[in-house]
């Protein structure tokens, strides 16, 4: 069956439509999804980033006792200390600095500094010099340097057997680590730069520094563009042999035993510290530690440490020959007991040597990080991926909760500010994670997905509507002129309960005789004959004159014009309607395959009140006031006269420069009282303006 309004079918389109669109989509993420999720997690450790530098900076003197002694500009300018250390950093000073700590109680001595050289030996008096500093019971550490290539490194089989024996001393067992075959693969290495002999048979603690950080998610499949260190790793394999990373030795004090559960948490004697599911855990970050006016850590150079201890020893011994040094300071510059029961760095902080590019800087000092990484170790403190199920959750949760509210309102503009508002809430809820529980929580998917959610829905909607919209047309543009229609369509609030009071003028026509006819005839005939009838009258009415019926009643016809146009012309379009209207029906008559018929029209102008009456469930659109029931009369008072067209004198006043009539006399109309003067048109003092 025909569906003139184009209603039929809609479900099956739409559902057509979805279809094609789900396939669409799904094709494209399977060509793009790697590189689209590589764009999506850098995105969101950028975020993480944003989380990160956002957060106020902390001054950790208290909380952590972490102390740094850096080798920085100071001391690489102090002439004095120069002129002692042959121009720069020596393990004699090394041995000082160490001596210095020692007149305390440090927790610990932490030389950020690789004293690698295997059996070749630059400095031996120096080398011993820095071994007998090292006092039983203080612990010294510093680090092991391994490698996959290189002229100095050697394999384990090729090292001394006594090399061998004293790095056995360092190395650790760690049940479980085969569950982390990622993290075992990125830091095994076949072979290494010992350090200098005297050094290893010394009291000095050795832990693996081998970056002991890495710059990408740890599956190497989902880049970090920036290529910022964000994660370390706590051991490294050597051979058959495991090492723990710097932080990890100096937490543990030195445990040999450590058990990782297949959750990432770190377990030896009774303490344990969680490493994330990944077993290499976010770095969380205090502050950038590069600005003087800022430290995370109290900063003490190092060439006033040297020069302290030198000072104290000469207060003890003032006959050494390195008493007798030009410039040498007269007092200690710095008190040792600020180093009592603190972990202590020694480091460089210059910016041309052990540096990395962070998300502070490209050229972040590796002391800083050594002293953050450190500290999350002592503290347990480290950024702790949320879920994946609550991420999950969330990923799913926020765009239905937008899909609730663009369901709710219709309006694009309310609905953008939802979205908007949505994604920068959940974004301060992510920060709010990180600042008090120190929880990432994914922010870039969520985010992405609501906004995806926004634009998928908002394209089905304007898919829809735009349907909706032709529906519209082409079922509405029956009863209004396409000029109203469009109105109508850029002003959909006039389809709203209430009315209006405006000027306008009102056509009535009726057929002569329908009733006599449709007794006689077949309902099929009829239908034919009205359809036929009516496709004449509305194509003159609301084609050629802009004007819109308000209805059809069995054979008449009610319409009228000035709304929702404000035109001036609303009579001179209504008679000039009625009279080609009249014209249509005498070549009808003319057509032998068509009825013989007789129309009255009838026409008035006046003030009413047109809109939308009725309730919210049912509407209609209608026209209240008399000038309406005056314009319905006259249609019937064209029997009396023999005429087919009769208006009133107030629309005759309107329409009396450029429509020939002739005066009828007075009459009165039923319901109305007293008399009115009426006129029928015969034609145009110029032509008629049509469209």
């Amino acid at each position: 069956m025909n569906d003139p309004t184009g209603l039929s079918g809609t479900k099956l389109g739409q559902g057509f439509y979805y279809l094609i669109l789900g396939i669409l989509a799904l094709a494209i993420g399977l060509l793009c999804v790697e590189p689209l999720l590589k764009m999506a997690f850098s995105w969101e450790l950028d975020s993480l980033t944003i989380r990160q530098k956002w957060h106020p900076p902390e001054n950790r003197a208290h909380q952590s006792r972490i102390r740094l002694i850096t080798i920085d500009a100071k001391t690489q300018a102090d002439p004095v200390y120069r002129g002692l250390m042959n121009d720069g950093f020596s393990r004699r000073a090394a041995g000082y600095a160490i001596r210095f700590l020692n007149r305390t109680q440090p927790q610990a001595v932490i030389l950020d500094i690789s004293f690698n050289g295997g059996d070749h030996q630059d400095d031996l008096a120096g080398d011993q010099f820095l071994a007998t500093s090292i006092q039983p019971g203080k612990p010294v550490i510093s680090q092991l340097i391994f490698t996959k290539e290189g002229q100095s490194a050697q394999k384990e089989s090729a090292l001394p057997i006594a090399t061998q024996a004293a790095l056995a001393r360092h190395t650790v067992q760690v049940s479980g680590l085969a569950q982390f075959p990622a993290l075992q693969h990125l830091y095994r290495y076949n072979s290494m730069v010992p350090p200098y002999n005297a050094l290893l048979h010394s009291g000095m603690q050795f832990y693996s520094a081998t970056i002991g950080t890495f710059m990408t998610d740890l599956s190497g499949r989902l880049d970090d563009t920036q290529q910022s260190i964000r994660r370390w790793a706590p051991f490294s394999s050597y051979g058959k042999s495991i090492h723990p990373t710097l932080p990890i030795g100096i937490a543990s004090h030195g445990a040999k035993q450590f058990s990782l559960s297949p959750t990432g948490r770190l377990s030896w004697g009774r303490q344990s510290i969680q490493l994330g599911a990944e077993g290499s855990p976010l770095i969380k970050w205090y502050g950038h530690g590069v600005r003087p006016d800022q430290p995370v850590y109290p900063e003490f150079s190092f060439s006033d440490v040297v020069l302290s201890e030198i000072r104290l020893e000469c207060n003890e011994n003032p006959n050494q020959p390195i008493c007798k040094t030009p410039g040498l300071p007269k007092r200690p510059l710095i008190d040792p007991s600020r180093f009592h029961n603190q972990f202590t760095l020694i480091g460089f902080t210059t910016p041309d040597f052990d540096v990395h590019q962070t998300i502070y800087s490209p050229r972040y000092p590796g002391l800083f990080i050594l002293a953050n990484t450190l500290d999350n170790a002592l503290h347990d403190d480290f950024v702790k991926p949320a879920s994946p199920w609550l991420n999950l959750g969330l990923f799913l949760l926020m765009p239905a909760l937008l899909s609730a509210f663009i369901f709710r309102f219709q309006s694009t503009l309310i609905n953008l500010l939802v979205t908007a508002t949505l994604s920068v809430g959940y974004f301060l809820v992510s920060l709010q994670a990180y600042y008090v529980w120190n929880v990432w929580i994914y922010a870039v998917y969520p985010i992405l997905a609501m906004w995806a959610c926004f634009s998928i829905l908002y394209a089905c909607r304007y898919n829809t509507e735009h349907k909706k919209r032709k529906q519209m047309r082409f079922a509405f543009g029956k009863y209004v002129s396409p000029a109203v229609l469009q109105i109508i369509e850029k002003q959909p609030e006039k389809i709203t309960l209430g009315g209006e009071r405006r000027e306008m003028t009102f056509m009535f026509s009726d057929i002569r005789g329908f009733t006599t006819f449709s007794d006689h005839n077949e309902p099929e005939v009829v239908q034919t004959f009205l359809t036929q009838y009516f496709s004449t009258m509305n194509r003159i009415i609301m084609h050629q004159y802009q004007g819109s019926i308000n209805k059809l009643i069995g054979d008449a016809i009610m319409a009228y014009w000035g709304f929702p146009l404000n035109d001036e012309d609303h009579a001179f379009l209504a008679v000039s309607a009625a009279m080609a209207m009249r014209e249509a029906m005498l070549d009808w008559r003319k057509q032998s395959d068509k009825l013989p018929i007789n129309i009255g029209i009838g026409i008035n102008t006046g003030t009413a009140v047109i809109g939308n009456v009725g309730s919210e469930d049912f509407m209609d659109f209608t026209v209240i006031g008399d000038a309406v029931n005056v314009a319905s009369r006259l249609e019937g008072v064209n029997k009396h006269y023999g005429t087919t067209i009769i208006i009133s004198a107030a629309t005759y006043e309107k329409v009396k420069d450029r429509i020939q009539a002739r005066s009828l006399g007075w009459c009165e109309l039923k319901g109305k009282g007293g008399q009115v003067e009426i006129f029928e048109p015969l034609g145009f003092y110029e032509r008629p303006i049509s469209t």
